[in-house]
């Protein structure tokens, strides 16, 4: 059974989250804290180390039917190092196994936040990868929103 209930609960926060390293204090469980500060010096962001095709995720717990995602980009400086983006969604915890919810992604760099359409994709993760050598992903946070209730 896929659980929802409308659009206006963020199914994500203070779930478990992870990433592929942490550098700077930039810990992945403030992506799911509810705080959307996009200064990194508010201690509300994220960061991995530059690395090849880094990835975060979010477990939320059980399966749901994700209509959107969005996601708040760090505002204080390097907006651009989030371009271009993914967003998965399904029952693998490995990020990069799951189905892509749409495909390359760009954040006008000039808006904090960015809103991913996702049409009822379902999963229990939902993760955000950076394609490519040598970047470095940085969330301030990510919100899931969930449709309506499907049995299976």
């Amino acid at each position: 059974m896929a659980l929802s209930s409308g659009t206006g609960l963020n199914v994500a926060l203070d779930k478990t989250s992870s990433q592929t390293s942490t550098a700077a204090g930039g810990d992945a469980s403030l992506a799911v804290d509810g705080n959307t500060d996009t200064d990194y010096q508010a201690g509300s962001c994220t960061q991995t180390q530059d690395e090849a095709d880094p990835t975060w995720r979010v477990d939320l717990g059980q399966l749901f039917m994700v209509v959107k995602v969005v996601i708040f980009n760090r505002q204080d400086c390097c907006p651009e190092r989030l371009n271009p983006f993914n967003v998965h969604i399904g029952d693998s915890d490995q990020v990069s196994k799951n189905p892509m919810c749409g495909g390359d992604h760009q954040i006008d760099v000039t808006h904090p936040s960015v809103d991913i359409a996702c049409d009822g994709m379902e999963g229990r993760y939902v993760g955000v990868s950076l394609p490519g050598p040598s970047r470095v992903l940085s969330l301030c946070e990510v919100q899931v929103f969930f449709g309506r209730l499907r049995f299976k």
